[in-house]
């Protein structure tokens, strides 16, 4: 059976740093994130309080940009907030397990029911394309 990507990535000591690298960027910026919408405050509205632009939040919160710590904390007391932080001991073994994937699942169910279902007159047809 072909190895998914996440798989592949935690088979040796680089890909496992890069992995749990970007969990605690994913982490900080869905913090942030959600912080933000429990107050209501937008990436603009954001930028206006911290004073940095719109594109620098956009950018800090996109989770590509490597964030420092400093703005981390910033960002967080402009919104009224701290992060707490606490380590906890890997467990690939169980990040595996709880990976699963099956390539042939559809993401979303879709089906159409009958009633749904109503053909269109070639009349109706000429009176959407001109509409268009």
């Amino acid at each position: 059976m072909a190895k998914t990507f996440i798989e592949k990535l935690m088979s040796d000591d680089e890909g496992r740093k890069l992995y749990f690298r970007e969990d605690l960027i994913f982490e900080i910026t869905e913090t942030i994130w959600k912080v933000m919408e429990e107050k209501g405050i937008s990436k603009a509205e954001l930028s206006r309080l911290a004073g940095v632009s719109k594109s620098n939040i956009t950018q800090l919160l996109s989770g590509d940009h490597n964030m420092q710590l400093t703005t981390v904390a910033d960002l967080l007391y402009t919104l009224d907030s701290k992060m707490v932080v606490s380590a906890v001991p890997l467990d690939i073994d169980n990040i595996l397990e709880s990976i699963t994937f099956n390539p042939w699942t559809p993401a979303v169910e879709l089906t159409v029911k009958q009633s749904e279902y109503q053909e269109i007159t070639e009349k109706a047809q000429k009176e959407l394309y001109q509409a268009a």
